[in-house]
């Protein structure tokens, strides 16, 4: 809970690699630093969040350190959000 107001439910997928422990987290609304809070209230630190997607916009396709344009498609999907 964020103040006042509940956040929509998450899906967690727990995950862990010979690095340490990893979550893959879906979230349907993307409060102020709500993945943070969420494992702050079961006393987990946070050290690193990776976004991967943006409605149906994807990172998979494109290299590390790479950028691209948006199309114009795609700027219509996220203004739609």
């Amino acid at each position: 809970m964020l103040g006042n107001y509940s956040t929509k439910p998450a899906e967690v997928i727990r995950l862990k690699d010979k690095k340490g422990h990893w979550a893959q987290i879906k979230i349907s609304e993307g409060k102020n630093r709500q993945v943070r809070r969420m494992f702050a209230s079961m006393r987990y630190s946070v050290n690193r969040l990776i976004r991967t997607r943006i409605g149906e916009l994807t990172l998979t396709r494109l290299p590390v350190g790479r950028w691209r344009y948006l199309t114009p498609e795609e700027v219509g999907q996220i203004q739609k959000r």
